[in-house]
């Protein structure tokens, strides 16, 4: 898809969701129409299996690091295109930044956008170095359902060895204002979460399947996982649990909430060069934390 063929997915259901999305769109064009990228490249035979990358001016630069970031909107809205807005800050670096489709619920359901997932890694593997990428510098982030299938992924390599990847091609997680526990039982029936959660599944029994914090064991791949205090009140319980449950599988981890945040405003404010999520992203990509292979 392009900026003109975006398809209607209905209204945005959180407050100024939908101020926010026009906004980071509006950016986001601007950006397209600044800097050096390609769009609408297929890694599926979907409409929505593409992805959008931004590289940076120098055309003689090789070996680059490769952010892929996933956009929000509760797993049934939200594209790849609202997210060119954060590509300058990487692009600077000098890296390449992916921002990638994913289909929607419900009409696809989990574990559906975990396999795009992993197709789009996949596609990045084996063909970045055609646009000056490294295969070997693959980093994953995503705001709010995006970094819950950002975590989800870089927790379920066995879907990496189903694609005859290695196991540390995420080479660390970055989930911004990520919902990480999808357990049914532990919603409001009826409430806001359990309508949206029960879109993306297929069956209720799916629910853990789906939750990152159910897939923490044997981690050893760095995450660093920022939220605001503002943030959804879910999200507020739920990182800092997972935070916790990674820091006891000793891989590493690290976190940050920012002070007098709200849920959009933590991926808005990620145009800023010295945010402090962009600034430690950055600063792992150059010097990436060492992965810690699983011990047999």
């Amino acid at each position: 898809m392009s900026f003109d063929d975006m398809p209607d997915r209905g209204e945005l259901m959180l407050p100024g969701a939908k101020e926010y999305a026009a906004r980071i769109l509006a950016e986001s064009k601007a950006v397209v129409a600044n800097s050096r990228c390609i769009l609408d490249v297929s890694y599926g035979n979907d409409f929505f299996q593409k992805l959008d990358i931004f590289l940076p001016n120098d055309l003689a630069l090789t070996d680059l690091p490769v952010l892929l970031f996933l956009h929000g909107g509760a797993w049934r809205h939200g594209f790849k295109e609202w997210m060119g807005f954060m590509a300058p800050n990487f692009n600077a670096l000098p890296a390449i930044f992916v921002s990638a489709n994913y289909r929607l619920a419900p009409e696809t359901k989990h574990p559906g956008q975990l396999n795009d997932c992993w197709d789009a890694i996949a596609w990045i593997y084996h063909r970045i170095d055609d646009h000056g990428g490294d295969p070997n510098k693959i980093y994953l982030g995503g705001h709010s359902a995006g970094g819950h299938l950002a975590a989800l992924t870089a927790l379920k390599l066995d879907y990496a060895a189903k694609r005859d990847l290695p196991r540390d091609v995420i080479k660390a997680c970055f989930p911004l204002s990520p919902p990480l526990n999808l357990r049914l039982d532990e919603m409001e029936p009826g409430g806001r979460r359990e309508k949206v959660v029960k879109l993306l599944l297929a069956r209720d029994s799916d629910d853990r399947d789906a939750s990152p914090i159910d897939s923490v064991a044997g981690n050893k791949t760095p995450f660093f996982i920022a939220w605001g205090e503002n943030d959804l009140p879910e999200i507020a319980i739920q990182t800092p649990a997972v935070v916790e449950a990674l820091e006891r599988e000793q891989c590493v981890v690290d976190w940050h909430r920012f002070g007098g945040t709200g849920h959009s405003q933590t991926n808005e404010n990620c145009r800023d060069i010295m945010n402090p999520w962009v600034r430690k992203v950055r600063a792992w990509m150059k010097n990436p934390p060492e992965y810690l292979p699983e011990i047999a």
